[in-house]
């Protein structure tokens, strides 16, 4: 029985041998005889320009075209740096299969010399789940930080603070190469600060994610993906750049590629000088009395630091591969600060008041993953991976409050450790009618202590035990996930859904009678994906996709850590406050022309358990904490337009108009309760990024943005606006360039605000930085091979060093 199964299953293998119908080959090159890899093969038939199937070689140069009806075809053969090969290849019924064996390619010196650079790459483009945006085509970037380059993407805003929001929703995830990398509502600031934009390659925005992303982070996921090459002997780069206020950096970069190994290197050091201002004027009531604050803050900060990152891949074999990626950032911050208050009490008394700060804290970061990878077929593989990220961030502050009667000293220390380990194992399985699977699991374990402990004297002898803090965070996340794409027709489509258990447990003993109780909580959700794509007549086509989402409370918003550094203004967190939940519907449309693209994209979102910043008065002092109170709805709609005019100017132009409202609420604290009305809200913004391609091998780049005033229940963020240039100049076939950028170049990047309770309402201001003008120098260095670039399929590419052009 089985002998005639075998004999069976032979026989039915060696008819589908017989009758599949297909090209095969090996491309090498013609004078080593090396194999090529990644060189494009494209059947067309014969006296007809319509493309019938196309391939790229694989590591040994060999290619194959399957699924070919019989008929007369032509085969061509194209790589950068060689010359294009055009070959007759001819299929009947007793020749259904040709085999070409060995194909040579013959380098093509006239191409190597005279192909140059004529246009900029586009910096952006659309995937099928989300946005790219290429940094390295912002000159804005050079010389700036990974928040700078953040806030020139469209739909993505950074506050004075460092805090991210996408379209002007702050519950945003942040990632480095798809992994949060020691990223976490503590640190990110400062972390994004240090890293330089030049070893970014691009920044992905995916605004709705399906199941087989963490179901985190609400308003969606921003995924920074660092510069890496794969290429065959050794490239890199050397840069360095300096502003007007003082800052500067310098960094390396080495990619190298031998055999089975493949490696790249990255080292940095950046650091920044900058001023900081703000204002702050109150009236205060209790009962008929009324009490005026004016405060005025100026200080300066700098900081500096080492970053790297390292990576080495080694290809066991043509189907197995394993890698290995770290990260570190050893870095220092330090702030200077002085406000001067100007108190106006009920009965006529003035009290002039100041207050001095020192901050110096210290922020390291280790970050390292193992990854496996496993290919069954072209179509199949498994990845499995391990990475565990360790942060510690150090920092003292001493405060010293005068006026005329006293002087009042504080000195606290704050250590924080946090301790992430993270395990994924992914399966994809494409069938060749379309029809692909994709499941995996994701196991999450986040650890986190943060310890402050304040004292009134410089000799640590008298401590303030009421300001004492040890909080405490565990927390364990299980998922599966599993989808399912495929097509019918013009149809696309992909469905998920993803199962996450969530443990938590929160401690935050303290020295005095009054006790935060610890906290546990365990719970279960399913969150479900849909995604649907009509492809319309003449590059028009629909996407319409629902998710289901959750944003967990991490950092200080659950730490109830008081900070003092204002003695007019206390903010803690709420170590009891629980995720928000959100349903997430989107309407996309995309239109391509020639050289232009309209992208629009109608989003509705509901939010259930909205985490809000709530503030209240005591005495004379505005408090400020975190508390779950209402829920919300956000309708909104995206416009993305790219144009390219007169062969010189190419604009990206963005439009957000979008519609919030919140409910109205009860907050109860200190044994009263205020009702809040909630708010109903329209808001836009507009955002304008032109680059001039200019004579000389000179491009000029300026971004324009507006965002509008957005309300809250307790207030409104004020209008805000600001303008940024560049310009860049290449040398010695295009290896040396030198950007000049400015940046706030109508020093406007200031945030002021409106805030009001029921015995409160004050106006603020605050700017970090202000107007700087940087100059950046870079030099590229490498053997002229290894700047042949993978070349898929559809794309064009028309520059020996790579460089894709996207007409």
């Amino acid at each position: 029985m089985n002998y005639r199964f075998l004999m069976t299953g032979l026989l039915l293998g060696l008819v589908c041998q017989l009758f599949a119908q297909k090209i095969t080959g090996r491309i090498v090159d013609a004078d080593t005889k090396n194999a090529l890899e990644f060189v494009n093969v494209a059947l067309f038939k014969d006296g007809n320009d319509k493309l019938i199937k196309g391939a790229t070689s694989g590591e040994q140069g060999n290619f194959e075209l399957d699924e070919i009806e019989k008929g007369n075809y032509e085969l061509r053969i194209s790589f950068v740096g060689y010359g294009t090969l055009r070959l007759p290849v001819v299929l009947t019924a007793k020749k259904p299969s040709v085999n070409l064996g060995n194909i040579s390619l013959t380098e093509d010196s006239k191409v190597l010399k005279e192909v140059q650079v004529t246009g900029q790459r586009s910096q952006m483009k659309f995937e099928v789940d989300k946005k790219v945006f290429n940094v390295d085509q912002n000159i804005a970037s050079a010389g700036a930080s990974a928040s700078e380059a953040l806030s020139n993407i469209p739909s993505v805003t950074v506050d004075n603070e460092g805090n991210v929001s996408l379209r002007n929703n702050s519950a945003v995830t942040i990632w480095i190469n798809g992994r949060p990398s020691g990223l976490s509502e503590d640190n990110r600031a400062q972390i994004l600060e240090q890293l330089p934009a030049e070893s970014i390659e691009s920044i992905e925005i995916i605004t709705n994610p399906s199941a087989r992303f963490s179901a985190e982070g609400t308003a969606g996921i921003i995924n920074i993906v660092m510069k890496k090459e794969k290429k065959t002997g050794y490239y890199g780069g050397v840069s360095a750049n300096a502003d007007s206020q003082g800052g500067y950096g310098v960094g390396a970069n080495l990619n190298m590629s031998y055999n089975k190994l493949e490696g790249y290197v990255n080292l940095g050091y950046r650091r920044r000088e900058m001023k900081t201002n703000s204002t702050t004027d109150r009236t205060s009531f209790q009962g008929e009395d009324t009490t005026y604050l004016s405060q005025k803050g100026k200080g300066s900060g700098n900081g500096g630091g080492f970053n790297t990152r390292v990576g080495l891949v080694y290809n066991i074999s043509s189907k197995d591969a394993l890698s290995f990626t770290g990260s570190g950032m050893w870095g220092e911050r330090n702030r200077r600060n002085t406000i001067n208050y100007n108190t106006l009490y009920p009965n006529g008394s003035q009290k002039l008041s100041k207050r001095y700060s020192i901050e110096n804290g210290s922020h390291d970061m280790m970050e390292g993953t193992v990854d496996y990878l496993h290919t069954f077929n072209k179509n199949s593989d498994l990845r499995a991976a391990v990475s565990f990220d360790y942060m510690n961030m150090g920092g003292n502050s001493s405060y010293t409050q005068e006026d005329p009667a006293t002087t009042y000293y504080q000195l606290q220390e704050t250590p924080r450790v946090r301790r992430n380990w993270e395990m994924t194992l992914d399966y994809t399985n494409a069938w060749k009618n379309g029809m692909k699977l994709e499941t995996g699991y994701k196991g999450v374990i986040n650890q986190q202590d943060s310890k402050t402990t304040t004292w009134s004297d410089p000799d640590k002898q008298q401590e303030e035990t009421s300001l004492y803090n040890d909080f405490k965070y565990n927390e364990n996340i299980q998922a599966l996930y599993a989808t399912l794409t495929g097509k019918a027709g013009k149809f696309s489509y992909m469905a998920g859904v993803r199962g996450e258990y969530t443990h938590y447990t929160t401690q935050s003993p303290g020295k005095t009678d009054v006790q935060t109780p610890d906290y546990t909580r365990n719970y279960f959700d399913l969150f479900p994906s849909a995604f649907i794509s009509y492809a319309l007549p003449k590059g028009n086509e629909l996407q319409l996709n629902y998710t289901y989402r959750i944003n967990r409370p991490r950092g200080r918003q659950l730490n109830p850590f008081k900070n003092i550094s204002d003695s007019s203004n206390i903010s803690f967190g709420n170590p009891y406050l629980l995720p928000e939940y959100t349903n997430a519907l989107e309407l996309n449309y995309i239109k391509n022309w020639e050289k232009h693209m309209l992208s629009a994209s109608l989003y509705y979102r509901t939010t259930d358990g909205v985490s809000q910043r709530i503030s209240y008065m005591e005495g004379n002092t505005l408090y400020t904490t975190y508390d779950n109170v209402t829920d919300s709805r956000r309708a909104g709609m995206e416009l993305v337009g790219k144009n390219r005019l007169f062969g010189w100017l190419d604009l990206t132009s963005t439009v957000n108009l979008y519609y919030y409202k919140m409910n109205g609420f009860d907050y109860g604290y200190n044994n009263q309760t205020t009702h809040y009305k909630g708010n109903e809200d329209f808001s836009w913004d507009a955002r304008v990024i032109a680059n001039v391609i200019l004579p000389w091998q000179l491009s000029f780049q300026v971004t324009g943005n507006y965002n509008s005033a957005t309300y809250s229940p307790q207030g409104k963020d004020f209008e805000s606006y600001w303008l940024d240039a560049g310009i860049r100049r290449s040398f010695l076939e295009r290896r040396l360039s030198v950007a000049i950028t400015g940046r706030d170049l109508l020093d406007s990047r200031k945030r002021k605000s409106y805030t009001y309770g029921d015995r409160f309402f004050q106006t603020s201001t605050s700017q970090w930085g202000g107007r700087q003008v940087g100059i950046s120098i870079s030099y590229n260095f490498g053997n002229m091979k290894t700047q042949k670039k993978k070349q898929r399929n559809g794309e064009r590419q028309d520059s020996m060093d790579g460089e894709m052009m996207d007409y």
